[in-house]
């Protein structure tokens, strides 16, 4: 999948498709789920050290920062599983859209879950490592001082964006071999999962911001 990933969807997409004859349910089967879901739980902290590096985020108390980061990695796998479920629904239709063929829901979800296994492998890779070279600032706005520390942090998140573009460049080859569309059409197929995960963010985001605020700071 990573290294022929054309090959390799055709393989799972045929897997699939004999499951769905079958009747089992769901027919792409549970991997994609967990694999979806891990790779929300990476993006989401990704975010947590991308955001504080550009300055978009905030930490002022770092006492429940352990709560923070874990709940951030869990509301992550929930958005990515959301996210996953809507793009089910809307690409099969965006391919009609864009004359691919069409194919069944399973198939886009299948295609979202293994596209997410290059940020699987990062979340298991790096997070041990920043914990123990960084430690908890990984995840805050602290500055670092130690040079060990800010080099490691910076290799982290160049790893972690780089994982990131691979599973874009996945998902556009997923999409290839679902709907056989090719090019631009195969990329303009793969953006429309960026805006259903776009959609179901924004949603999340919209809800937070009607919640009562106390006296405190944005994180």
């Amino acid at each position: 999948m990573l290294l022929a990933p054309r090959d390799g969807f055709d393989a799972a997409l045929a897997a699939a498709n004999r499951r769905e004859r079958a009747g089992l349910r769901p027919p792409e089967g549970v991997a994609p789920v967990v694999l979806s879901a891990a790779g929300g739980a990476a993006t989401s902290l990704l975010w947590l050290k991308v955001g504080a590096l550009l300055g978009v985020r905030e930490v002022c108390d770092a006492t429940y920062l352990v709560a923070y980061v874990v709940t951030a990695a869990v509301l992550g796998a929930i958005l990515g599983l959301m996210a996953q479920s809507l793009w089910g629904l809307v690409g099969p239709r965006a391919a009609s859209v864009l004359r691919g063929e069409t194919s069944g829901s399973y198939t886009y979800r299948l295609v979202w879950g293994a596209a997410a296994l290059p940020q699987v492998f990062a979340l298991v890779l790096l997070l041990p490592f920043d914990l123990l070279i960084v430690g908890r600032d990984t995840f805050t706005t602290a500055e670092l001082v130690d040079p060990v520390s800010t080099a490691w942090a910076a290799f982290s998140i160049a790893l972690g964006v780089s994982a990131l573009v691979w599973s874009l460049f996945l998902l556009a080859r997923g999409v290839e071999s679902t709907s056989q569309l090719t090019g631009m059409r195969a990329v303009a197929g793969a953006a429309t999962a960026v805006l259903s995960l776009v959609l179901v963010v924004g949603a999340f985001v919209a809800l937070t911001l009607l919640l009562p605020r106390g006296a405190g700071c944005p994180t």
